[in-house]
């Protein structure tokens, strides 16, 4: 196995296509499948099954391209060393973040991209188990993700603190009040994220002995569905102020504290532990670290 046949292997895997890992990588059709061929022989396993004319990975395939992703990304992060001998003038900055960390994000890549110019900044949105498994694999290189989610190759650093507040439409009875206590969450028809949310989980966790009766009226997969649903009068919301500054604004929503503390949900920015070293990785962190964002409790932590 080398590196050549490494990265047509990847090509196909990503691609799922043998035509179009030929054109990703600038070379003809029958090089790739040579080259395929040549890696199976070598590695003595079926990497690939031919289903309708369609390359479709095998277990043995699934689990090479995992090892692929990473290795690819380690030879990429041993150039970015070496550049960084010179300094960041060059090369790629992958974010992935969660759909209520892009509204923070754009600080830190905006405030990136005045420091380091010459570095594409490339974003990514996923759920909170995407944005761990994006950030473990190396497909990224630096995640926004809840604090209560834990993985043992993530190196965290405290990034912000994002208030959530209780939403309502304006003729909801409650549009008039300032705050609503977590016993009337508790018999309030509720429109939240799915289970999967980070989201979901630190509201559940703040909530405590209140959750075991909740009344879940609808499960949504996105913050602007709830505000839609919430609009039309059909429950109450949970969500961050800062996904309806926007519809607050406008009067289309109201927005309620929460009377307990605590509602303040703790986001960090990760990366992988093994790329602690990373110039690139410093560079990030010395940004959010630095950064002050009007307006919006952020969270700065020496590493």
């Amino acid at each position: 196995m080398n590196l050549n046949q490494l990265r047509v292997f990847e090509a196909v895997a990503r691609t799922g296509s043998f035509s179009r890992a030929a054109e990703t990588l600038s070379v003809t059709q029958p090089a790739v499948t040579l080259q395929i061929r040549q890696l199976e022989r070598d590695c003595g396993v079926q990497l690939f099954e031919r289903i309708r004319r369609r390359p479709r990975l095998t277990d043995a395939g699934r689990v090479l391209q995992d090892y692929a992703r990473r290795i690819f990304a380690l030879v990429e992060e041993a150039g970015r060393h070496l550049e960084g001998a010179r300094g960041l003038t060059t090369g790629t900055l992958r974010v992935v973040t969660g759909p209520t960390g892009a509204t923070y994000v754009t600080d830190l890549i905006t405030a990136f991209h005045r420091r380091h110019p010459g570095i594409h900044v490339a974003l990514s949105l996923d759920v909170s188990e995407g944005i761990v498994q994006r950030v473990v694999t190396l497909v990224d290189d630096v995640g926004l993700l809840g604090a209560e989610q834990q993985h043992p190759a993530l190196a965290r650093r405290p990034f912000y603190g994002d208030p959530l507040v209780v939403i309502v439409a304006p003729r909801h009875p409650w549009a008039r009040r300032r705050s609503v206590s977590v016993r009337e969450l508790a018999d309030a028809p509720l429109i939240v994220r799915e289970a999967v949310s980070t989201t979901r989980r630190f509201i559940e966790t703040r909530l405590g002995a209140a959750t075991r009766r909740l009344r879940v009226r609808m499960e949504l997969g996105s913050n602007e569905a709830i505000k839609r649903a919430v609009e039309l009068g059909a429950g109450v919301g949970i969500v961050s102020r800062e996904v309806v500054r926007t519809e607050l604004a406008a009067g289309t929503l109201r927005a309620l504290a929460i009377r307990e503390r605590g509602f303040v949900h703790p986001i960090d920015l990760v990366y992988h532990r093994d790329r602690s070293a990373s110039p690139l990785i410093a560079a990030v962190l010395d940004v959010a670290r630095t950064l002050r964002v009007s307006g919006r409790t952020v969270v700065s932590s020496a590493p």
